[in-house]
């Protein structure tokens, strides 16, 4: 189990830093990086790895009952649907508030819908309150880290976000961006645990843990990406900004996006591996700490970074406070998986 952790931990470190190449990225849009990204992380590198590493790919998906991938398909296209939604919502309110909305409402539903598909019974035991009281304590946490962030925007800021009508929409947008964002543990959960591609590859074919992984997350991939790719080719498009993918900088780039979406794509095979190993719950305890551990390495790169120099005190004092309480639910998170062990 406390492997488990270590795997959905180091998956959410990666998943800190994946975007990091994005800085060194020239002559792009915004459109170009992310529409390229999404390419390579949702199509050209899934699908290569599980072609290249899965044995019996095929032979494994041809036992699984099709309504599995029909579930795992439109699940996954929520995933997508809560990627754009939250692009598009830090626009109006700004990366404070928004990251902290999307990662506590993705926490909530992603970690406790997953009892309520196959186990609903677990969670009135002691050990099922004991992670649902975690999940409400990692919450809090993470409404105490939006507090300091929203503390740390300039008035400014604000007062602009409100005069414009967009705090409110924006709010909306960020909301059901999270709600939609956990269709990715949720597809994972029905595929791994409903449809059982992990087991079937790895005790009929032989694959490792972590190879099977890559089994079971693929139809996923290719629903996300349906719906982030196709978003990204319209809008280029629509703003002419094919001509950026000519520029002198251009093999550099790709370059750069491939490494960012190898982390990204590794980052969630990783989480899978997390999952598997911490039990029948894994898609949900470990869902709660992989997106909290999202969410402190983001503030702690911030803090190392200097992101937070300027920050009050009362903000500071905020930010502390959410990183301690999101660590005390994380810890009381993992007491109640030992009990359900």
């Amino acid at each position: 189990m406390w492997i488990g952790f270590i795997w959905v931990l180091l998956a959410a470190i990666m998943l800190g830093f994946y975007a990091f190449p994005s800085k060194s990225v020239k002559g792009y849009q915004v459109e170009n990086l992310w529409g390229v990204f999404w390419l390579f992380a949702m199509f050209i590198v899934p699908i290569l790895a599980s072609v290249l590493l899965v044995d019996g790919l095929k032979a494994t998906y041809t036992q699984v009952p099709i309504r599995v991938f029909i579930s795992v398909f439109f699940l996954s296209l929520l995933w997508g649907v809560g990627n754009l939604l939250w692009g598009i919502s830090i626009s109006k309110i700004g990366m404070a508030l928004g990251f902290s909305l999307l990662i506590g409402v993705a926490t909530l539903v992603g970690s406790v819908l997953p009892f309520f598909m196959g186990a609903a019974d677990k969670l009135i035991t002691p050990g099922g309150l004991i992670i649902l009281a975690g999940i409400l304590i990692i919450m809090f946490g993470i409404v105490c880290n939006g507090k300091a962030g929203l503390l740390r925007e300039t008035n400014e800021q604000n007062e602009n976000a409100t005069k414009s009508g967009n705090m409110k929409t924006g709010i909306i947008m960020c909301v059901l961006g999270g709600i939609c964002a956990a269709g990715f543990n949720l597809s994972y959960h029905v595929a791994d645990s409903i449809g059982e591609i992990g087991k079937i590859a790895q005790e009929q074919f032989n694959n490792e843990p972590w190879v099977a992984r890559l089994a079971v997350m693929l139809p996923a991939f290719i629903g996300s990406g349906v719906i982030t790719v196709l978003y990204f080719v319209f809008q280029i498009h629509k703003n002419n900004y094919w001509s950026a993918f000519k520029g002198s900088h251009n093999t550099k780039n790709i370059m750069l996006i491939a490494v960012m979406a190898l982390v990204y794509v590794a980052s969630l095979i990783i989480y899978g591996l997390g999952a598997y190993n911490l039990g029948a719950f894994g898609t949900s305890v470990g869902f709660a700490v992989f997106q909290t551990g999202c969410i402190m390495v983001a503030n702690l790169l911030g803090i190392f970074s200097g992101e937070w120099n300027e920050a009050g005190t009362k903000s500071k004092q905020w930010l502390y406070s959410g990183l301690g309480i999101m660590t005390l639910g994380i810890v009381i998170v993992a007491y109640g998986n030992f009990l359900l062990a």
